[in-house]
């Protein structure tokens, strides 16, 4: 299977990573990724035999993202050299976390190519409320609007009736 070039998100897991110097001079790292993918039989991800690079830059505009990243991969260490060369016998313990990789395509040297943009935590693509309201907070605030949801549709407050279906 080849990953088509969309935009699209990935669940993935480390299984390879080291560390070169751009042309720039900017140091970096790799983290080679097998893609997963979910099998509906038994809800658990199986690897689905595809792989992606993820770089990552230390820059001072990129170094804070870049360590973000690796701790969702499951890092917690402060020597980037135990992470140097390392294989998918030894990445498993060091970076044993599964990550959503938003991936999109990108042209490079005249042809399109997947890169990945970013590493996050596994869902944490989706939206959600800094401060969520459920509960009895929710059941109070729905009956404090309760009026006003009334006064809104107008006389009587009435729910509007559904549309009706076009008969044939």
């Amino acid at each position: 299977m080849t990953l088509p070039i969309q935009k699209a998100t990935y669940r993935a897991r480390a299984i390879a990573c080291g560390f070169g110097v751009a042309g720039t001079g900017t140091h970096s790292v790799f983290v080679q990724c097998a893609i997963l993918e979910y099998s509906e039989m038994n809800g658990d991800w199986r690897a689905s035999g595809d792989e992606i690079t993820w770089i990552g830059h230390f820059t001072d505009a990129a170094t804070a993202r870049t360590v973000e990243s690796l701790g969702h991969f499951g890092w917690l260490g402060d020597d980037l050299s135990e992470l140097d060369d390392i294989g998918e016998d030894r990445i498993a313990s060091i970076m044993p976390g599964e990550v959503d990789l938003v991936c999109e395509p990108e042209e490079y040297e005249g042809s399109l190519q997947l890169k990945v943009r970013w590493v996050n935590k596994p869902g944490a693509g989706k939206f959600a409320f800094k401060t969520p309201l459920t509960g009895a907070a929710l059941k109070t605030f729905a009956a404090q609007m309760r009026g006003q949801i009334r006064g809104a549709r107008g006389p009587g407050g009435a729910r509007p009736a559904p549309p009706s279906t076009p008969q044939r």
